[in-house]
């Protein structure tokens, strides 16, 4: 189980227990917390700051942006050099 804490989002009730107040520390399984952590009514707590919630590591999202980047200047240069042919 892991622990998550209720943040000022939430209503009277959150995962099916009484809300005792921001701050207050519930430990709940993964599938218990999905539909509050969208909501926004939970935090996870303990999650190292390299990884979301979702499980993906900062280093993997770093890699999917510079690799979508990495196309865009090789077009830049074809743009450039197939202007002048017209």
């Amino acid at each position: 189980m892991n622990r998550y804490a209720i943040t000022e989002k939430a209503g009277r009730f959150v995962a099916g227990q009484t809300n005792t107040g921001v701050g207050t520390v519930l430990s709940l399984t993964d599938k218990q917390a999905e539909h509050e952590l969208r909501l926004g009514t939970l935090r996870r707590l303990d999650v190292p700051d390299a990884v979301s919630e979702t499980g993906k590591t900062a280093l993997a999202r770093k890699a999917r942006k510079g690799a979508k980047s990495d196309p865009k200047p090789a077009a830049d240069e074809d743009a450039g050099e197939g202007a002048g042919d017209e």
